[in-house]
């Protein structure tokens, strides 16, 4: 049977062209949210056509993919883009310092954890809240969709495409929120539109997809992040296993699910581990799949 992709992309493009035209009609200075992924690339292309000379504002967190900070070089250049920068006061391996890791947003009683608030309003949120303040900007393009997360579905079922946001102070514009993942590289393959090098790293799956954004993040450990980063970025696995203490702490944790069950891989930790954490190392090059989730 025939997908029905094009025609059902032909008129979300339609939608998404006429909101954006609205959208600029309002406004005096608007900036197009990109963080180079394969969503506000889209985003990005599409305001560009009755825009050309918008502004880009780039949440640079500090611990992007090498890919990334490449292809935003390729991609200014290319494009002519005007890039403005929101970079962080503070960086990811401050907050590990103060909160530790952010590995679960969560704990058991549904508590929001320090290190992950800390990490997304640090990195993210106030860096990027303070550059487009400086911009004077009156409204911002997104790349979001409501398929990411079920928190982006209530959210685009709350506020919609275009709405005032009282918390950032400007008007926010998602073109592309009712757009499948499947209609985003259709997008890409129809008008030919660069993608970062990131998601052709796809040999080792990851759940839900290859995703760009900070390499070092621990949340997506359960998805398959760090089996991707061994084989595709050993030396940045290295470093946040081995150096940074990553790997103790999911040992730890580990430990902690293990207590009371007799396994080889219990033994296995608390002899090479909490015994004598020095041959953590020998540990990882012995048994690396254990590392990959939690």
């Amino acid at each position: 049977m025939p997908s029905n992709l094009p025609d059902r992309l032909d008129k979300k493009i339609l939608k998404a062209n006429s909101l954006v035209q609205r959208t600029l009609r309002k406004h005096k200075n608007p900036v197009v949210a990109c963080s180079f992924g394969k969503h506000s690339m889209v985003v990005l292309h599409l305001v560009r056509q009755h825009s050309p000379e918008v502004k880009v504002v780039w949440n640079n967190t500090g611990v992007e993919y090498p890919d990334t900070y490449n292809f935003v070089r390729r991609i200014r250049e290319e494009w002519g883009l005007q890039i403005v920068e929101a970079r962080p006061t503070t960086t990811f391996w401050n907050i590990v310092d103060q909160a530790g890791f952010p590995i679960f947003p969560r704990n058991a009683s549904w508590e929001l954890q320090r290190a992950s608030t800390e990490c997304c309003r640090q990195l993210k949120k106030k860096p990027t809240m303070r550059a487009l303040r400086q911009l004077g900007c009156d409204l911002y393009f997104t790349g979001l969709t409501q398929y990411e997360s079920s928190l982006r579905r209530m959210s685009a079922l709350k506020y919609g495409k275009y709405f005032y946001s009282i918390k950032w102070r400007h008007w926010k514009c998602h073109p592309i929120l009712d757009w499948t993942t499947e209609e985003i590289w259709e997008y890409h393959e129809r008008f030919q539109i660069p993608h970062n090098p990131v998601y052709d790293k796809d040999e080792v799956p990851m759940v839900g997809g290859i995703r760009t954004g900070c390499w070092c993040c621990p949340m997506a450990i359960k998805y398959g992040k760090l089996q991707h980063l061994r084989h595709y970025y050993p030396k940045l696995f290295n470093f946040l296993v081995v150096r940074k203490g990553l790997g103790e702490v999911m040992v730890d944790l580990r430990l902690e699910k293990l207590k009371g069950v007799k396994s080889r891989v219990q033994d296995l930790l608390l002899n090479r581990t909490v015994k004598a954490r020095k041959a953590f190392a020998e540990i990882l090059k012995r048994q690396p799949c254990f590392f990959d989730r939690l």
